[in-house]
């Protein structure tokens, strides 16, 4: 049994997290599903197995795509703004009590502090999207499908307990990776 545990995963609320564990058969990842339904407060709905082929686990393992490219979007123009804003302070300031070449130059000062504000927050926020923990959970159940294996993946709700889960199923798994959604 080989395990993988997110430390981001320990910082945020268990309701952005994700669960997945490998099963070599069907009937092992069901029973892993049946003592995780029992033994933790885990809705059988939170659940969902993926089979060996499934050509769909990619829909599965991402859920719903319009509240991801929502929360995309209101970090780019979050970020966006506090970085036209700390530019804007920027220059004020500059141009307020700066050197004489800001105080001269107001126009360009602004310019300059704003254009670099706004790029950077727009890149941070991009950043934040990119989300290289993602790839390792479909990764390791892609290698899953494509290997004939059983996939079984949990969506946590806030008052779950990742630690539990996971400890669950890695007494019967394969492996078990942890994910922020």
């Amino acid at each position: 049994m080989s395990t993988h545990q997110n430390k981001r995963s320990k910082l945020v609320d268990a309701k952005h997290i994700q669960v997945a564990s490998i099963f070599d058969s069907k009937e092992t990842a069901k029973d892993a599903i049946d003592t995780v339904v029992r033994s933790t407060d885990v809705d059988s709905q939170q659940i969902t197995l993926v089979q060996p082929g499934d050509t769909e686990f990619n829909r599965k393992l991402e859920g719903d795509s319009k509240a991801l490219g929502k929360m995309m979007w209101y970090s780019h123009l979050i970020l966006g703004a506090s970085g036209l804003a700390v530019g804007f302070i920027v220059a004020y300031l500059l141009v307020s009590f700066g050197p004489a070449l800001t105080q001269q130059n107001p126009l360009a000062t602004y310019i300059a502090m704003i254009s670099p504000g706004v790029f950077v927050g727009v890149f941070v926020a991009g950043l934040l999207s990119l989300r290289p923990d993602r790839t390792q959970i479909i990764d390791v159940v892609r290698r899953a499908v494509k290997s004939s294996k059983y996939a079984v993946i949990v969506n946590l709700r806030h008052d779950q307990s990742v630690s539990d889960v996971s400890e669950l199923f890695g007494r019967n798994s394969q492996k078990v990776v942890e994910s922020i959604q």
